[in-house]
C-alpha cells in the first residue's frame, strides 16, 4: 500500500500516514483499530515490546527478486522475528548459536568442504542417518527459520539479527525436498570460508548435498561404482533422505559414482517425466520448524500468555488437534 492508499483506507491524509510512520504523532485508538482492520493485523502488532534490525540478504538463492518483492519479503521476515523473539522473551528460552570457527570452516577445495559437513553433522549429533527436518536442526543450534508465502522467483534468503543471529527465511510454496537443499545451501554460505581457487557457490551447493547425504551414505545406497541408476532407485531414495532426484545424480556425479554420460543421461529421462518443475510421483511435503510453536503452547500452557495473545505471536489461529470417531 502507498501511503496515500492507506491514508485512504482509514480516513486520514497521506501526511499523517507519514507521520505516523515517522514516530511524530501518535495514533489513537480509534485510528489503531482502522489500522488494523485495512491491514489485516491483529491490533497488538502496534504495542510489541521488541524491534528487530536485519541486514540486507547476504545470499539469495536461484532467481533475483525485484526491488518491492525483497521489501515485502524483509517486511515479512521483520514481523516474524519480533513475534519470534518476543516468544523467547516470554518464555526464557534463546537457542545459542552452534557453528565452527573460523579456521575449522576454511575451504579451498570440495574435499575441504566434504570434511566440515562431516563434522558439522559430527558435532550437532547428527550421525549418518536422514534428518528428519532440517529447519528444526537449525534452530536447535541457534540459527532462525521462517517460512513465508512469496513469489515464486524466491527461493530462500538469509538475513542477520543486530549483525549476529543467522535469520534464514524460506518460501512456503516450495517442496519439501527444495526447502530442506535451500536450508542446507544457505548453511553452507553461513559456515564455509570460502579461499581461492573455490568458488563460493559451488562449495555451497556441495555443502547442501554432504550435509543432507553424507559419501559414506551415498556408497551404502548406490555402491561406489554405477554404470547406470533407474529412476525408482533415484524417487526411493528421494523419499528416504528429503533430497530430490536431481540432487541425488548430482550427488552421485560428485563423489564419482557415476560418469559425466551416465549423469547426462539421467537427466535427460528425468526431464522426459517431469510435470513443469515437479518430479514425478508423490512429492514432500514442506517443512514447518516447531521451536517457535511450541515455545507459543508452554507460555499458553503455564498462563504466561492469553490466548488471544498466542494467536497474535503465532501469526493466526493456534492449530487443533483434529480426531476421529476411532479415537480414545
Amino acid at each position: 500500500m502507498s501511503q496515500r492508499d492507506l491514508g485512504a483506507a482509514i480516513g486520514v491524509s497521506p501526511m499523517a500516514i507519514s507521520k505516523y510512520e515517522r514516530g511524530e504523532v501518535t495514533p489513537n485508538s480509534g485510528t489503531l483499530i482502522r489500522l488494523s482492520k485495512a491491514l489485516d493485523i491483529n491490533i497488538d502488532f502496534f504495542f510489541r515490546q521488541i524491534g528487530v534490525t536485519l541486514s540486507r540478504p547476504h545470499y539469495r538463492c536461484r532467481k533475483s527478486l525485484r526491488k518491492k518483492e525483497e521489501n515485502s519479503i524483509h517486511a515479512k521476515v521483520t514481523d516474524w522475528l519480533e513475534r519470534y523473539l518476543e516468544v523467547e522473551m516470554i518464555s526464557g528460552t534463546t537457542a545459542s548459536l552452534d557453528l565452527p570457527s573460523r579456521e575449522e570452516s576454511r575451504v579451498s577445495t570440495l574435499e575441504d568442504v566434504e570434511a566440515v559437513a562431516r563434522k558439522i553433522r559430527d558435532e550437532w549429533s547428527l550421525g549418518q542417518d536422514p534428518i528428519e527436518n532440517v529447519m528444526d536442526v537449525l534452530e536447535q543450534h541457534g540459527i532462525k527459520v521462517g517460512v513465508l508465502k512469496a513469489p515464486d522467483s524466491f527461493d530462500a534468503l538469509t538475513f542477520y539479527h543486530d549483525d549476529r543471529t543467522p535469520v534464514i527465511a524460506i518460501n512456503s510454496a516450495m517442496t519439501g525436498d527444495r526447502q530442506r537443499y535451500n536450508c542446507a545451501h544457505e548453511l553452507g554460505h553461513l559456515v564455509l570460508h570460502v579461499e581461492p581457487p573455490l568458488d563460493e557457490e559451488d562449495a555451497a551447493h556441495r555443502f547442501a548435498g554432504a550435509f543432507l547425504v553424507p559419501r559414506d551414505m551415498v556408497w551404502k545406497e548406490l555402491g561406489r561404482n554405477r554404470h547406470g541408476i533407474d529412476l525408482r532407485e533415484l524417487y526411493t531414495l528421494k523419499h528416504k533422505y528429503g533430497m530430490s532426484m536431481k540432487a541425488w545424480i548430482h550427488r552421485a556425479r560428485d563423489l564419482g559414482v557415476i560418469t559425466e554420460r551416465t549423469e547426462r543421461g539421467l537427466y535427460i529421462r528425468l526431464n522426459r517425466v517431469m510435470n513443469g518443475k515437479e518430479e514425478p510421483g508423490r512429492q514432500i511435503k514442506p517443512e514447518t520448524p516447531t521451536h517457535m510453536y511450541l515455545l507459543i503452547l508452554r507460555a499458553l500452557n503455564e498462563k504466561k500468555i492469553t490466548r488471544s495473545r498466542a494467536r497474535e505471536l503465532f501469526g493466526g489461529d493456534i492449530p487443533e488437534i483434529a480426531t476421529g470417531q476411532g479415537d480414545r
